[in-house]
């Protein structure tokens, strides 16, 4: 079964019928048995007051029963179904007067014990209640006698058989009104589902951008995870687009520089040849920035939580090791300890790259500082080289996608790192050191 429908409909089904019949059953076994407690409840009634009628016979040997002192009128009337008899160790010594027939005697029943069953006799169904007594007679001595009741059953299973009837007839009728409830339950509890398909439809035939329903809460973080992915990869492809349109027109240039070096006749001179790698230099470079910044991922819902502490001293091991022979200083001093959700490739170029910048310009320190700052996480490199004018610090982060933007005199790292806080919306500053340098101020938002 592939449909959830039918697999929660047929588990409901036989959740719903076994649960049903087994309460049914469980509810017929107690009401039965309340029924047989009820007449053996009569029956006990009857017996203590047909006890209550006992008295001595003529002789003062034995007992019998007095008609006079009976208030069960069925025991006068023939044929009544209810018979009382009384026995002692050898013989019937007295009978209802509603008593023609030949019941047997109870077998084995022990002394003072009290005994209720159901028998079978001339293919009828009756009920037995026997009592074994002592009873003293004229000269205190105890005597045994066994007094036993009989009645019929016939009306007792024919109201427990319409009982049944009509409890197994109600359990049909509430099986099918639960059956068809749970299935109009059913139709509303998955609709939403059925609303993402067609939404799902609508976003693959172009119809939609994205999923607009109103969901439920069970759903809702699958819907609005599916909106990031489709966002991000929307993004993404927007990226691309741009990026080619970007390496397209930013190579019209070049190419046209080296179209006018092939058409040229004669020898090449030695400025020729340097335009010819310069151009060349201009479009390796052109076409490296281009493609980083097209993988720029970008979008931090949908990445994995990341300790900056640990990007930060690997970069920092790693630089410390390059730049090693300059014998620079690079101090870091970190005590974050919250995590932020960014793609690690895009932070490992941020770092990369600002990093690198400082040990590259700086002369002797290089300090970097990372610490929180209420819901932000601060990341603070600073740099002990030329520095920049103040002038030249507003032009810095020119925004722009033409060529002009890797020419900042800070090669095409920076730019790359320009277009990386911005697709995360991380706030960058630069100022003027406390070491005479440059200084770099990330703001990040941490989770």
């Amino acid at each position: 079964m592939k449909s959830i429908k039918s697999r929660m409909m047929l588990t409901s089904l036989v959740v719903l019928v076994g649960f049903m019949i087994l309460t049914v059953i469980a509810l017929e076994r107690a009401v039965e048995k309340r029924m047989l407690q009820a007449e053996e409840d009569k029956l006990q009634a009857l017996m203590y007051s047909v006890l209550a009628a006992v008295d001595r016979d003529a002789t003062g040997l034995s007992i019998t029963v007095s008609d006079t002192r009976l208030f069960e009128g069925a025991l006068f009337n023939p044929d009544s179904g209810l018979y009382a008899v009384l026995y002692d160790v050898k013989e019937e010594i007295w009978r209802s007067l509603s008593y023609e027939g030949e019941f047997d005697k109870p077998d084995d029943l022990v002394p003072e014990e009290l005994r209720f069953s159901q028998l079978e006799f001339e293919n009828r169904s009756w009920f037995q209640l026997a009592f074994s007594i002592r009873w003293p007679n004229v000269h205190d001595k105890l005597s045994l006698y066994e007094l036993v009741l009989w009645k019929n059953a016939d009306d007792y299973f024919a109201q427990f058989e319409r009982f049944r009837q009509t409890l197994w007839l109600w359990l049909v009728i509430t099986i099918a009104f639960l059956l068809v409830l749970m299935w109009l339950v059913m139709l509303w509890g998955l609709r939403p589902l059925r609303l993402i398909g067609e939404e799902v439809q609508a976003i693959e035939n172009h119809q939609k951008q994205r999923f607009d329903s109103n969901y439920p809460t069970e759903i809702k973080p699958l819907t609005q995870n599916l909106n990031l992915l489709l966002q991000r990869e929307q993004h993404q492809m927007q990226r691309y687009r741009n990026a080619l349109d970007d390496l397209a027109h930013s190579l019209k240039t070049p190419l046209a520089v080296l179209r006018g070096l092939t058409e040229k006749t004669g020898e090449w001179s030695e400025d020729d040849t340097h335009t010819l790698h310069e151009q060349n230099n201009r479009m390796n470079q052109i076409v490296s920035y281009q493609l980083q910044k097209a993988a720029t991922v970008g979008g931090e819902s949908m990445a994995k939580p990341i300790k900056l502490t640990d990007l930060l001293d690997k970069t920092v091991k790693a630089l410390r090791k390059v730049y090693k022979s300059k014998g620079l200083s690079i101090e870091l001093k970190s005590d974050l300890t919250a995590s932020l959700r960014m793609d690690e490739s895009d932070l490992m170029e941020i770092l990369g790259n600002l990093i690198d910048n400082a040990c590259k310009y700086g002369k002797l320190n290089v300090r970097i500082n990372a610490f929180q700052q209420q819901d932000k996480m601060v990341l603070r490199i600073e740099d002990d080289g030329a520095g920049l004018k103040p002038e030249q610090l507003n032009n810095i982060l020119t925004r722009g996608i033409r060529l002009d933007q890797t020419q900042e005199g800070q090669g095409i790292g920076l730019a790359v790192v320009n277009d990386i806080v911005d697709a995360y919306d991380i706030s960058m500053k630069f100022a003027i050191s406390d070491l005479g340098g440059l200084k770099v101020i990330l703001e990040f938002k941490n989770i």
